[in-house]
């Protein structure tokens, strides 16, 4: 009787199993919870950051003119030198980005940039109008750059998390000059003229920008200034006595002209975007 008992009780288990089974089966599926779609980077904001890089300054020839007219004055002299300087520069940037379509960016920036690019020109001899010569007088003349400054425009398209840009605008160039002549067939005559000016131009050029994170932007870019001539007057003294008081072929002053510069900018540049 008992092994009828206990077969009996494991067939009521086994079939109380089944149906269990055959409910559960019957009763709608829970979907599982959607998974966070992701969030594409966005280049709207502003943007604060720092950059470093090196520089080409190409400048023509720069000139020095006596305008006076008389036989013993001098015909002007041209300075030439190495027609290309290279220098590092440093500083910072900053500005705002919008993101106006998915692949689309339009923003403004600023940056300033110090600068070791450095011009020195030195030329020993003079020739006079009536034929002479004067191998014992000097010319020399300097045009430093201290600092480059731009205000500038910038469109790009977005592609791989990067983008690609142009960009152009105004620029300003801060240029430490100076001149000094020695013209010894008039004893120590001497005309010099030092003088620091901030020079408006133009830039353009191109750069492409890694958004590393929500915050870090990463770029390497070209930029190209053009920066406009400069002229000086300077009399010729010499023991504090000035042009024509010291001798009627100086009564007018010596003319310096330095001419534009073109300056070549490749640089790296971190930025955190707010």
């Amino acid at each position: 009787m008992k092994p009828f008992l206990l077969l009996g009780g494991l067939a009521l288990i086994a079939i109380s199993g089944f149906g269990h089974r055959a409910l559960a089966a019957d009763l709608p599926l829970k979907a599982p919870p959607p998974s966070a779609a992701p969030v594409a980077p966005t280049w709207t904001g502003f943007y604060v950051g720092a950059h470093a890089g090196a520089a080409l300054q190409s400048v023509p020839d720069w000139s020095f003119v006596d305008p006076n007219q008389l036989p013993s004055t001098f015909t002007g002299a041209t300075l030439s030198g190495d027609s290309n300087r290279s220098g590092a520069v440093g500083g910072m940037q900053g500005g705002y980005n919008w993101q106006f379509s998915p692949a689309w960016v339009v923003g403004v920036e600023g940056d300033m940039s110090w600068t070791s690019l450095r011009d020195h020109r030195l030329i020993s001899g003079l020739a006079g109008k009536n034929g002479s010569f004067c191998s014992a007088c000097t010319m020399q003349m300097s045009g430093d750059a201290q600092w480059l400054a731009s205000v500038r425009g910038r469109l790009g398209f977005i592609a791989f998390n990067t983008l690609i840009y142009g960009t152009g605008g105004a620029a300003w160039e801060k240029v430490a000059y100076s001149a000094v002549g020695n013209f010894n067939q008039f004893g120590s005559d001497q005309s010099a003229s030092s003088f620091g000016a901030v020079k408006s131009g133009w830039v353009v050029g191109a750069g492409a920008e890694w958004q590393m994170s929500s915050n870090i932007l990463i770029r390497a870019e070209y930029l190209y200034y053009r920066v406009p001539s400069e002229t000086a007057t300077a009399a010729v003294c010499s023991g504090g006595v000035c042009g024509a008081a010291l001798a009627p072929e100086t009564a007018l002053p010596y003319q310096y002209t330095w001419a534009s510069s073109n300056i070549q900018v490749a640089r790296i540049a971190a930025s955190y975007k707010f």
